[in-house]
């Protein structure tokens, strides 16, 4: 299949960009590292934030830990050491690019020892959307043509078909700070926060095509 001239600039410009991991790495530990709490099968939970421990019973996913305060994530012990004691949680970056709105997505994986602290968080990056000021997106990603993301690799490829795996990520992805619009985009938002809470991809999306809605 021929490229279109702007999947032929996408791929020249991805390989123009400057490795972000490290920097988002040191930015998530000292700013996003996730509030969660272990329940354990006597319904002793564990707040992973100030060691305190309390009897949960309730459903609730989220609650306030009454010692420190803070709202955590209430996880059953047996998903926990399914997963390994590992917890996955998406970031993104916005940039620009000669003219064109990048939106560049984490994985990270925060990793814990035995005895519930932070060993380590490993960052790659998974996906970028490329998109320009009338809308039109071109995306580059680490997906295989089955939708799994490789488990080492970290050159992008080109995505020609659908990009379903890559859109769900990117929507669910904290954005990060120092944000960096198009000024078309700009004009057309209340406020950047408007992009925090979820969804950011969808967002920018929809006001920069021809026919869009201020948010």
């Amino acid at each position: 299949m021929r490229l279109t001239p702007l999947q032929e600039t996408v791929k020249r410009l991805d390989r123009t960009l400057v490795p972000r991991e490290k920097e988002i790495a040191r930015w998530v530990i000292d700013n996003a590292r996730p509030h969660i709490a272990i329940r354990q099968n006597n319904l002793v939970t564990v707040c992973f934030c100030c060691g305190n421990s309390m009897v949960y019973t309730g459903k609730d996913k989220y609650v306030k830990c009454v010692e420190c305060g803070r709202t955590v994530e209430i996880i059953e012990e047996q998903d926990w050491l399914a997963s390994k004691r590992m917890m996955f949680r998406y970031f993104a970056s916005l940039e620009v690019v000669d003219g064109i709105q990048v939106m560049r997505t984490f994985e990270v994986i925060f990793s814990y020892s035995a005895i519930s602290r932070l060993k380590d968080a490993s960052v790659r990056e998974v996906c970028r959307h490329w998109i320009t000021d009338d809308g039109r997106c071109a995306v580059t990603s680490l997906r295989k043509f089955t939708g799994c993301l490789f488990p080492k690799s970290r050159s992008m490829k080109l995505r020609k078909g659908s990009t379903e795996t890559e859109d769900h990520i990117a929507n669910h992805a904290v954005v990060l700070p120092g944000v960096r619009l198009l000024p078309e985009l700009m004009t057309r938002l209340a406020t950047v926060e408007r992009l925090m809470p979820g969804n950011a991809l969808s967002n920018i999306r929809n006001l920069l095509e021809s026919e869009y809605s201020t948010i």
